[in-house]
């Protein structure tokens, strides 16, 4: 599903005074891409500034190797650009995927030939533009309207409402009001455990639930064998994960992925830790590719750590 997407490359935190001036682009971790060379409009949302310096900035050429289209390679086009002053947010993984659908268009539009106007027939494209695994249910009071889906970019999984907006071919715009019930296996305790008992593969069972946000459960038991509670669980109790601290201190020096969360958008990219932990501590993070930027993160697990832009 993120990022926040190269929150960690230009992203300025400034106050919503100066915010207001910010230039905001954000590509998916998904595009829709059908030549090695396109202009940045095709792939990204771009909004805030004004008119002329967007239109600059949609009109940059980036190209690709026809499988990804990096992080770089989109700076490198900002960079050597009459909007390179700009104040610009870019929103990005380190790589997008690029796929080769038989038709030209927008990262967020769906093929003419795959358009329904049953609502559950956009559950793929919203689970793509999210990210998420899981199991994803969608409902509305409206018909799916005709065109292709442009808006949102990304969708954060545990979000409960979501206005998604079509343009169809005469350039009409509508938008389809949808409520959202994201689910995913979550670990359950198959008998009571107790607050320092070591979680082991057969103390936990697998159960649907329901989420309003990622990383609150664990979905196999892998990811938590090993880990220590901190509280007591009782025989069918979701087992979380801000609940569990692992016996084994995750060591400095180690490379992570840093995930942010951005309102309805996330992004991750390559860290290091700059402190010793343990999943559930908050500890200091600098990024892999910029050495200037030192982020507070908590870990999730020895390999994954999360930060919230605000």
């Amino acid at each position: 599903m993120l990022l926040f997407f190269t929150f960690l490359s230009l992203i300025i935190f400034a106050d919503s005074a100066r915010a207001a001036q910010n230039i905001i682009i954000e590509i998916p971790e998904v595009i829709y891409a059908g030549k090695n060379s396109f202009p940045l409009s095709s792939v990204a949302r771009i909004t805030g500034g004004n008119s002329k310096t967007r239109k600059i900035l949609g009109g940059l050429t980036l190209f690709s190797d026809g499988r990804t289209l990096s992080r770089q390679e989109v700076l490198r086009a900002i960079n050597q650009s009459d909007a390179s002053d700009a104040r610009i947010e870019l929103y990005m993984p380190s790589y997008s995927r690029i796929e080769s659908p038989a038709y030209e268009g927008n990262f967020t539009e769906t093929p003419p030939e795959k358009i329904s106007r049953s609502v559950q027939d956009l559950v793929p494209l919203i689970k793509n533009l999210s990210a998420w695994n899981g199991g994803l249910e969608i409902s509305s009071n409206a018909p799916v309207p005709d065109g292709k889906l442009i808006d949102p970019p990304s969708i954060t999984p545990g979000t409960g409402t979501v206005n998604l907006r079509f343009r169809d071919s005469n350039g009409k715009v509508k938008s389809l009001p949808v409520r959202l019930t994201w689910t995913q296996n979550a670990m359950i305790a198959a008998h009571n455990i107790k607050k320092g008992d070591k979680i082991r593969p057969q103390d936990l069972i697998s159960r649907p639930m329901k989420i309003t946000r990622p990383g609150v459960y664990a979905s196999n038991p892998n990811e938590i064998a090993g880990f220590v509670a901190e509280k007591n669980f009782k025989q069918g109790e979701p087992v979380t994960l801000k609940d569990l601290t692992s016996s084994n201190v995750i060591k400095r020096g180690r490379q992570v992925k840093i995930i942010a969360r951005y309102g309805p958008a996330s992004a991750s990219v390559d860290g290091i830790l700059l402190e010793d932990a343990r999943p559930g501590e908050w500890v200091r993070v600098r990024r892999v590719d910029d050495r200037r930027v030192t982020l507070q993160a908590r870990v999730i697990n020895e390999n994954q750590v999360e930060v919230q832009v605000e």
